[in-house]
């Protein structure tokens, strides 16, 4: 499917949308200055982004390589003749957008499912001390104290954690299957 720049800034305001993007950028905010600059010419290159975000072209060449290993970006190499420079101009290619976030809410939903099978069918203790939890088989190892500062570990109440992920889980699906941008 080809969206038009409407259609590619309302995905970008999609919080799923952008918390992806911003793990494929590395949590570079620029990023999002790169594709807004992408989005509104349609090719431009590397060098004129960076003139116009007046940053300096390691990174945003940084930026948009992070963006092509996602598929997210396409780029034409032409050859400069005289000084035999590359020249890279760049495209934005959000089509492929959805289906990444899809994949990446999928792989989420699932890791949260088996982080709280652990928290349901484990007891914990924690060390006051440090902010660390242990399984019950890792305190019992360490005689309940803790291996960094040897306080004593006490028992730890997961029900908040367990509370938490459940919301997690239970807005990922939801926005899964609500939202028409994933379906």
């Amino acid at each position: 499917m080809k969206y038009d720049k409407d259609d590619m800034y309302v995905m970008l305001e999609n919080p799923l949308v952008q918390q992806v993007l911003f793990e494929v950028m590395d949590e570079d905010m620029m990023g999002f200055d790169v594709l807004s600059i992408l989005i509104d010419l349609g090719e431009v290159t590397d060098d004129e982004i960076s003139r116009q975000l007046d940053v300096k072209l390691n990174n945003i060449r940084k930026i948009l390589y992070r963006l092509y290993e996602a598929r997210l970006v396409n780029y034409n190499r032409e050859k400069d003749e005289e000084t035999n420079w590359y020249t890279y101009t760049w495209m934005p290619a959000l089509e492929k957008l959805p289906g990444l976030v899809k994949k990446k809410m999928e792989k989420l939903i699932t890791t949260l499912k088996d982080q709280l099978s652990m928290e349901e069918d484990n007891l914990f203790f924690y060390c006051q001390e440090c902010e660390i939890k242990f399984t019950f088989e890792d305190a019992m190892d360490n005689s309940f104290k803790c291996p960094q500062c040897d306080g004593t570990l006490y028992e730890y109440d997961n029900k908040d954690d367990i509370l938490n992920i459940k919301n997690q889980i239970i807005y990922l699906e939801k926005e899964y299957t609500l939202n028409s941008l994933f379906s």
